[in-house]
């Protein structure tokens, strides 16, 4: 009897299980952004450094969670910076609109350089190091769709040590649409 009533629970526990078993979930976030824009202040030239970018998200987040680990790469004419690593808060959870502020580590590859510096010092410039502060907002469209909007501040060394006083700063902001895989 008692194995009996142990089966039956077993069982029901699994109908009921199935549902959401068969349901995937919906962790990681991919947004593309071809609208991007950027400022460079502190390179080696003095003056600002403006230009259009275009990027490449993630996001990572279990349902129900106030944190979520992203990053992204964005590249133009002039520069290619990564954060491939950023801890994010996301205060809302899972609603329509999800606000979230993040802070990480991020690479900067300038992709020319200027004639006035000097040959030992030109590999120093190669790979800078810094950080990031971000924030952003996604809006639901559907099902899998999401709209995003982020806006970064990095700072960077402009040397080859990441603790060099000699820092400049690159502030952007992208606007892309997401998917949910």
């Amino acid at each position: 009897m008692f194995r009996s009533a142990l089966s039956l629970a077993c069982a029901g526990l699994a109908l009921l299980a199935t549902p959401a078993l068969a349901e995937p979930a919906r962790n990681l976030g991919i947004t593309v952004a071809p609208l991007g824009a950027y400022v460079l202040q502190g390179d080696a030239e003095g003056a600002p450094t403006v230009g259009y970018s275009a990027g490449l998200g993630w996001a990572y987040r279990k349902p129900g969670a106030v944190l979520e680990v992203g990053g992204h790469l964005a590249s133009s004419r002039h520069l290619t910076e990564v954060t491939p690593m950023s801890v994010r808060v996301v205060p809302l959870g899972d609603t329509r609109v999800r606000p979230f502020l993040g802070v990480g580590a991020s690479l900067l590859v300038p992709h020319s350089r200027p004639q006035s510096v000097a040959p030992d010092t030109l590999g120093s410039r190669v790979l800078q190091l810094g950080f990031e502060l971000c924030g952003g907002v996604g809006v639901e469209l559907g099902e899998n769709l999401f709209l995003s909007a982020e806006a970064r501040y990095q700072n960077f060394s402009a040397r080859g040590s990441p603790f060099s006083g000699e820092r400049q700063s690159l502030r952007s902001t992208f606007l892309g649409l997401g998917m949910h895989l």
